[in-house]
């Protein structure tokens, strides 16, 4: 069995794509997915986190993986 890829998706805290180290919140998806599912949930899921009001929270929650 091959292994694929991970997809990674990063924003800026305005939200838009970020690459490298410009990146204020990630999310890496490990194993089989629709790259375009995986990018509005990635969307999805930094929107949660920029609403998110505690600062530690944020600084916790910056680095998410999902694993199919």
């Amino acid at each position: 069995m091959a292994a694929t890829r991970p997809l990674r998706f990063a924003f800026t805290i305005d939200g838009h794509p970020a690459g490298g180290d410009g990146a204020e919140m990630s999310v890496t998806y490990h194993g089989r997915f629709n790259r375009r599912t995986a990018e509005a949930d990635a969307r999805r899921r930094f929107e949660e986190w920029r609403r998110t009001a505690n600062a530690l929270a944020r600084h916790w929650s910056a680095d998410q993986v999902v694993v199919a």
